[in-house]
């Protein structure tokens, strides 16, 4: 198993300098190993694919709430195209599509059209899927199709919006749960993989 429970400890620290420390020696490292095992099976269709790991280069002050690492068929980046992102929180690791708000202005009507158009798609998600509008609150709800045309509405019309499908796994889930992270996440990946290939 790559994610443990004692991974979460990381956000008991209060300080910028010693939660960075840690994301940096405990989890990043967790980031590039599953990494080696995601992107060969993303690629495997021919399309080259790209980890980036969050560097929180711009805190200065407070310590991160959460971190990630993202994955998407862009060596430059990632945040102006849908890509995938596994992250943790201090409660919970997720696994999302993401479509974020840095793709506006220039792509939003187009963005949101495709993501209209993959609404039956994510009407036959499994119920335990998550929906987000910003990955940097760790609020989510039930994904139903009525909550995601919301969502997709006010990215079209708020400029701080985003729109995030997926699954949550909690942090109690890693004492009485027994399953192979990389296999889960790609699981997850694949399910999200058809409503990926409209809104890509």
């Amino acid at each position: 198993m790559i994610f443990e429970q004692e991974d979460f400890k990381v956000f008991d620290e209060q300080t910028l300098d010693g939660r960075m420390q840690g994301i940096r020696a405990v989890i990043d490292p967790k980031f590039e190993q599953l990494a080696k095992v995601i992107l060969p099976l993303l690629s495997e269709d021919g399309q080259a694919w790209y980890a980036h790991i969050a560097k929180h280069l711009r805190r200065t002050t407070n310590p991160p709430e959460n971190t990630w690492v993202a994955f998407a068929p862009n060596k430059r980046g990632y945040k102006m195209m849908p890509h995938y992102e596994v992250g943790m929180w201090d409660d919970h690791v997720y696994i999302y599509l993401a479509v974020e708000e840095n793709m506006k202005p220039v792509s939003t009507q187009k963005i949101v059209a495709q993501m209209t158009k993959a609404r039956e798609l994510v009407a036959q998600l499994p119920a335990t899927f998550t929906l987000s509008q910003d990955h940097m609150v760790n609020k989510t709800e039930p994904l139903t199709l009525a909550r995601y045309d919301v969502a997709v509405q006010k990215f079209a019309e708020t400029k701080h919006s985003e729109v995030l499908i997926g699954l949550q796994i909690m942090k109690s889930d890693y004492e009485t749960l027994s399953f192979e992270d990389t296999n889960h996440i790609m699981a997850t990946f694949k399910a999200l993989r058809a409503i990926y290939e409209i809104i890509k």
